[in-house]
């Protein structure tokens, strides 16, 4: 082998490497893209970095303001509950109270021999009071009926005690409660705010945050996030060239390993630019004849980037058939052509629709190629013909 042979051999490994770093720096930013579109339809799939930031910071200054107003107002819940439990519990021990005292005082009479007065049920301590006014100035009353009658008075006067703790109770509980509400406004102020940002990049803003961060770090200089912040119609158009370029360099390498053909740097430069030419016509031909590869495709930008990918590294291999294609559908729309027109309606499903634009190139390719003579030539960039 040759130095030149040998180094040219290393160039090409050279433009293998870099391709296959490039292509997967490309490939991910529009990846990246796509996925966005689908989370957040209205940002176009094009992620700001600088927009990423300014969110990122409003949002952490908004959480460091709702932060102590979350935890004051778990308090002010923890003491709502409190006073609610509280509240409740006296409110059961007070009812059974003021029933007891209002059979208690019912039977007094009844052993004083006065007809108990109906009272439904209903506690009054002024009414109760009254009646044990008019029992103890009976003077036929013996020792032990005046002391319940005493002790009766004195449970009337807790009860009334009790009631006004209650009371008390109660005013704590609505100040708390109206506290709560006041807090429960603030934080939920708060927390729009905090969705009116993130609310840019779609319902999910985590997940888009965490991929753009893995995202930047998967390459150096953040060259895949960058290349995301472009418009995703130029993106596609750039991966379909450079994916041209690697299938430029896939044709390159079989040929290479044939010690029959002589590989110049100069047919490797060629080759690649001209894989890239023909992918970037290909790829706008392709769209122009609605040869559509993503359903519900309606621009070139929005097509998947596999497809976008497929198209690149298609065309780059075979570059002089699609040259070949594209002159023959030229002169059939210029109408400069005896060759039978080829319809370019997909057949059925996505398969179809790739493989046609290819059989119609072979079979308009095919009749005019000329058989290989000795193999010693090396391989040609350019319309076979």
């Amino acid at each position: 082998m040759s130095f030149h042979r040998w180094f040219a051999g290393f160039f090409l490994l050279l433009l293998m490497i870099a391709a296959l770093i490039f292509n997967s720096i490309m490939f991910s930013a529009r990846s990246f893209q796509e996925n966005l579109q689908e989370v957040a339809p209205a940002t176009g799939g094009v992620l700001s970095l600088v927009q990423l930031e300014e969110i990122n910071a409003g949002v952490d200054t908004l959480q460091s303001e709702i932060a102590p107003l979350r935890s004051e107002l778990g308090q002010l819940e923890r003491r709502e509950a409190e006073l609610t439990r509280e509240l409740g519990q006296m409110t059961d021990a007070l009812s059974r109270r003021q029933f007891s005292v209002l059979e208690n005082v019912a039977g007094l009479e009844t052993r004083a021999g006065v007809e108990p007065a109906d009272t439904g049920g209903v506690y009054a301590a002024t009414d109760l009071s009254l009646r044990l006014d008019r029992l103890s100035v009976r003077v036929d009353l013996d020792d032990a009926l005046r002391a319940q009658i005493v002790e009766a008075r004195t449970e009337i006067a807790s009860i009334g005690s009790e009631a006004a703790r209650m009371s008390q109770i109660e005013a704590d509980l609505a100040t708390v409660v109206n506290d709560v509400r006041l807090s429960t406004e603030q934080v939920s102020r708060g927390e729009r705010q905090i969705l009116s940002l993130t609310g840019q990049y779609g319902n999910d803003f985590d997940r888009v945050q965490n991929e753009a961060r893995a995202l930047m770090a998967s390459s150096p200089w953040h060259f895949s996030a960058k290349f995301a912040a472009m418009h995703p119609t130029f993106l596609s158009t750039i991966l379909a060239c450079t994916m041209g370029a690697l299938g430029a360099i896939l044709y390159l390498f079989p040929a290479y390993l044939n010690p029959a053909n002589q590989i110049t740097f100069v047919v490797i430069v060629v080759r690649m630019v001209f894989g890239m030419v023909a992918a970037l016509a290909f790829y706008i031909v392709a769209n122009v004849l609605g040869v559509s590869l993503a359903a519900g495709a309606t621009s070139v930008g929005s097509l998947n980037p596999f497809m976008v990918a497929f198209l690149g590294i298609i065309a780059g291999i075979m570059a002089d058939d699609i040259a070949k294609w594209i002159m023959e559908r030229g002169r059939e729309i210029l109408g400069g052509s005896e060759t039978p027109q080829v319809t370019l309606a997909p057949s059925e499903g996505a398969l179809g629709a790739i493989a046609d634009p290819f059989l119609a190139a072979a079979r308009d390719a095919l009749p005019d190629r000329t058989p290989p003579t000795s193999g010693n030539e090396p391989p040609r960039g350019g319309v076979q013909g």
